[in-house]
């Protein structure tokens, strides 16, 4: 296949997106010793973009959004939420996540940093906390510490997924060819903060997705 890993699962059936994130958080909670407290990943809990059933296309996240994985693009800039964005897209890093926040900024709609790259977690904490923010783009281990901030009465920490629709799981490579989650660096996060954050809610609702780009 000439293709590298990356198209290959973002431009895959629904089934096979689910079979490969099940895989890649089975085991990277078992090298943990964790339990697994989920039922397995199916079609079902995945979004297609109709951009798969094209034969050329641009890498671009603002075309993703834009291609029938949102429930209504007026609806996300309409977005009241407070803490709970509409859509949270998950990258390797603060590089990469800037670079996302540059290809959607041509949709106009305010998006919360939430990684490391000169801010701080008391800073994100009040963002969240004053503002509704109807994207997130951050990194799985800021992410996860925002979920796991000090909860309030709802038992929510800084960051809820409580209303959030879609989590974007960002699936470029590196060098190496690992991927947000199967890096090292990035993999026990990234599947800590799906088993602490989005399998709660799968549990409660079928209106929150996964998606692959």
């Amino acid at each position: 296949m000439t293709q590298c890993f990356y198209f290959y699962i973002f431009l895959s059936c629904s089934d096979v997106q689910s079979a490969f994130l099940w895989t890649a958080f089975t085991h990277a909670l078992k090298l943990k010793g964790e339990e697994i407290d989920a039922e397995k990943f199916t079609a079902e809990n995945f979004v297609e973009s109709k951009l798969i059933n094209q034969q050329k296309y641009e890498k671009s996240m603002a075309k993703y959004l834009k291609s029938g994985v949102l429930s209504s693009m007026k609806r996300m800039k309409k977005w009241k939420a407070e803490k709970s964005p509409m859509v949270i897209i998950v990258c390797t890093s603060a590089l990469r996540a800037v670079a996302i926040l540059k290809e959607i900024s041509s949709l106009n709609i305010r998006a919360a940093k939430l990684f490391a790259k000169h801010m701080n977690v008391s800073d994100q904490v009040s963002m969240l906390d004053n503002n509704s923010y109807p994207i997130a783009v951050g990194t799985p281990n800021r992410l996860l510490k925002l979920i796991q901030m000090e909860k309030d009465k709802n038992g929510d920490g800084a960051l809820s997924l409580e209303c959030t629709e879609l989590i974007v799981i960002d699936c470029i490579e590196d060098k190496k060819k690992f991927t947000v989650c199967t890096m090292n660096d990035t993999a026990p996060d990234m599947m800590q903060f799906i088993q602490e954050a989005v399998v709660p809610q799968l549990k409660k609702r079928k209106t929150i997705k996964f998606g692959m780009f």
